[in-house]
């Protein structure tokens, strides 16, 4: 708490002292980064050994520790993939840490999450982190929980990219299903832990299993799990999890497995637990090494004397093993049965094997790459690409993000970012390269908007042809201080270029502004994300930024941004998301923000302005440092620009995902549904003065400016300068995408405008 009021009390100073920057925005204010940080306060140097079936990495005065967890997990590794039916092909990564103190400095889930939320898995770049909590039963219970867990996971999702993205579109299982039998695999007697079962059930009995989360939903589901163990046998455990597989239902699974109806084998499973006894003696569990001596003779009335009843026979599991060890001997008459039966019996490779010590090799993996579309305000359609690699500590980043507009020509219009991260230590690095290229070929009724401030402006539907492009190249490096986990301070010396080549005069040199930028930010953020993405918390960005040219002083410009965005449930699946912007520019060659309509927008519907600023024509190199802060819902795209601007937006968010189970709903269409109701107010103005003032820009409309009238007036309004848009919403995932759709009116002055319709792309603040 005391962290955010000093960085609200930051911000609202720094805004009283001018001292202004922000950060240009080109594709909204859902690309803005504020992120958590780890704080290192030692190194660690990393070794490796490995098992038959697992790596394990350790440091300084974990070696033991490391040995006994890969004997563990050996010992249990034939108990796990004998109760899944399921053996992966990876080899499973492990770092233990000597303390919960040491893990919380690692990196990792920083770039890569490692949540187990349905998406694709690839076993081989999974990690276990494991701490150890004095206490070696806690332990090794954990870590064969995080296999059997991992286990689990890669058995439903994993395997060929067919059957992992056809697992993704169509299995949700409930939290209680994989975290169930992760708990009961690792509990070494679960039979133990009846009165707490028992408890938990008692507790949650009018709750349907489907929407049980956390702890509760992990006891009872190893409760399901002991239940079916104990009335059914151990092998049905394996045959339920690979049905789930295939026929994607994990309710179907257990009918079909059981042979009776899942409401049945509810009431059944709660009343063993509810209005049964406690044991003495733990209850046994069937598997298939017992013997089980086979139904013959007169059990049932009607067989006679010498019949025996086929249908429900049941074979000696003492011949079978005899008959295979005989079938073994025509193979290899050489071998005793003795040496035969122990062979069989013996999994192949199960001598506990453990290699030397060795340092530990941190390869780079794929940490990635998504592909999404963009909608450039200046450039419109777009396909945007991020790619990235990271080691598997995440203490060393690298990322390319692209944005390519597929017209001609193609290789004018286009985006990039090269980028390393360092992480390994307490100070951070970032070291980012960035290019953009925006290439115009006239000035017409869909970019007017652009060159407005500019003083450019084209006669009515007539189109200045052009051939030229802008340019802007910038090298940064970041250096990251981090005060905690969630407040860290960022110092951003950069080099900034901006070229403007106008292609129909081949012999005029392109023009080259050069820049030496020093940047700061103070960035807040505790926001937490739960199962269902829905993020819950606060984070804020407090931006200043003062930018000197090399050449000439009067395009020296300074600017200034404060962030404040706060996410709040009120009761289960309602959210109440807030954010506050405010950004200022200010020095010989303030920058400008646009207002108006909503952020990657596919409609989107150009405002045509009334009145001009006077004044010589500006640098076109300026576009490139324009800033689109959010949207303000009810009007249209660009309706105010300035270099200045405030802005605020609210919404109330139904998350349909939490009043229903996540089984229950197969497609991605119903799980990332919401019902969104929304109020946006901003505004944007020139100069000094601010929205408040009567004499600011707002209010006064200069008519006879061109050059060409001959009369001239400077008409003063006292309207309401903040613009106020409200509406409803719906958003969901189609074909990958996040949509959205907003239906909005806009209040100018007291007037309300008619209702628009948005259909953008990209998720929310």
């Amino acid at each position: 708490m005391k962290s955010i009021k000093t960085l609200l009390f930051t911000g609202v100073l720094s805004v009283f002292l001018s001292f202004t920057s922000f950060a240009q925005r080109y594709y909204g204010v859902t690309g803005e980064e504020f992120g958590k940080s780890k704080i290192q306060k030692k190194r660690f140097d990393w070794k490796t050994i490995k098992s038959n079936n697992f790596e394990f990495n350790f440091y300084r005065g974990g070696e033991d520790l490391a040995k006994k967890a890969a004997k563990k997990a050996e010992e249990e590794y034939e108990k796990v993939t004998e109760t899944l039916g399921y053996t992966p092909f990876s080899v499973m990564k492990v770092f233990i840490y000597n303390s919960p103190e040491d893990q919380k400095q690692s990196n990792i889930g920083n770039t890569a999450p490692l949540d187990l939320d349905g998406g694709i898995l690839n076993l081989s770049k999974a990690r276990v982190q494991l701490p150890y909590k004095k206490s070696d039963s806690l332990f090794y219970n954990q870590l064969i929980k995080e296999i059997a867990n991992l286990f689990v996971y890669d058995m439903l999702y994993g395997g060929s990219l067919k059957e992992a993205v056809q697992s993704q579109l169509l299995l949700m299982v409930p939290d209680w299903y994989i975290s169930g039998i992760s708990a009961y695999i690792a509990e070494s007697d679960n039979s133990s832990k009846y009165e707490q079962f028992k408890t938990v059930i008692a507790e949650n009995q009018h709750h349907k299993l489907s929407q049980l989360r956390g702890k509760d939903a992990e006891l009872i589901g190893q409760s399901i799990w002991h239940y079916i163990a104990i009335k059914y046998g151990k092998d049905n455990i394996s045959n339920i999890l690979n049905l789930t597989r295939i026929i994607r239902n994990e309710q179907s699974s257990i009918t079909s497995t059981l042979g009776l109806s899942f409401t049945k084998f509810q009431r059944e499973w709660r009343a063993f637990y509810l209005e049964g006894s406690v044991l003495k003696e733990p209850l046994k569990e069937l598997t298939k090494q017992e013997e089980i001596k086979p139904v013959v003779g007169n059990t049932i009335s009607n067989l006679k004397s010498g019949e025996i009843d086929t249908d429900n026979y049941v074979f000696d599991e003492v011949n079978i093993q005899k008959f295979k060890l005989l079938k073994k001997t025509e193979d290899v008459p050489n071998l005793g049965i003795e040496d035969i039966k122990s062979d069989v019996l013996k999994k192949s490779g199960d001598a506990f094997k453990l290699s030397q010590v060795k340092s530990y090799n941190n390869l780079l993996v794929s940490g990635g790459n998504d592909l999404d579309i963009l909608i450039d305000p200046a450039r419109r359609f777009g396909v945007g690409y991020k790619l990235m690699f990271n080691d598997l500590l995440e203490n060393n980043v690298f990322m390319l993000k692209t944005y390519v507009r597929p017209s001609a020509p193609f290789f004018k219009n286009y985006d990039y970012t090269l980028s390393y991260g360092n992480f390994s230590k307490k100070i951070d690095y970032v070291f980012k390269f960035e290019k953009r290229s925006i290439n115009f070929e006239g000035i017409d009724e869909d970019n007017n908007y652009l060159f407005r401030p500019l003083k450019i402006y084209p006669q009515s539907d007539k189109t200045i042809l052009l051939s030229r492009r802008i340019v802007s190249q910038k090298f940064s490096v970041s250096v990251i201080y981090p005060f905690s986990e969630n407040l860290k301070f960022e110092f951003v010396p950069s080099i900034l270029k901006a070229t403007d080549i106008d292609y129909e005069l081949p012999g005029r040199e392109s023009l080259n502004n050069l820049y030496i930028s020093g940047g700061a930010h103070l960035v807040y953020d505790n926001t937490k994300t739960n199962s269902n993405g829905i993020d819950l918390g606060t984070k804020g960005r407090f931006s200043v930024e003062k930018n000197i040219n090399f050449k000439d002083n009067k395009q020296n410009f300074e600017s200034l941004n404060f962030d404040l965005r706060h996410y709040q449930k009120l009761v289960k699946g309602l959210v109440l998301a807030g954010r506050f912007n405010l950004g200022r520019s200010m020095g010989n060659s303030p920058k400008f923000s646009y207002l108006g309509g909503a952020e990657n927008t596919v409609n989107r519907t150009i405002y045509d302005a009334q009145g001009l600023l006077p004044g010589p024509a500006g640098d076109f190199r300026d576009i490139l440092f324009y800033n689109f802060p959010g949207q303000l819902r009810g009007f249209d795209f660009a309706r105010l620009f300035g270099n200045n601007y405030i802005l605020s937006n609210f919404e109330l968010r139904g998350h349909l995902a939490e009043y229903f189970p996540r089984s229950s709903m197969s497609s991605t269409f119903l799980r990332s549904l919401q019902l969104v109701a929304f109020y946006d107010i901003g505004t944007a103005w020139n100069g000094n003065k601010g929205p408040f003032s009567r004499q600011n820009s707002l209010n006064t409309i200069l008519i006879g400016t061109d050059g060409i009238s001959p009369f001239f007036a400077e008409v003063t309004n006292f309207k309401n300068p903040f613009l106020m848009g409200t509406g409803l919403g719906l958003r969901t995932t189609i074909l990958g995408l996040f949509v959205k759709a907003d239906y909005a009116v806009g209040k100018e002055d007291k007037a309300f405008s008619k209702p628009k319709l948005y259909i953008s792309i990209g998720k929310d603040f």
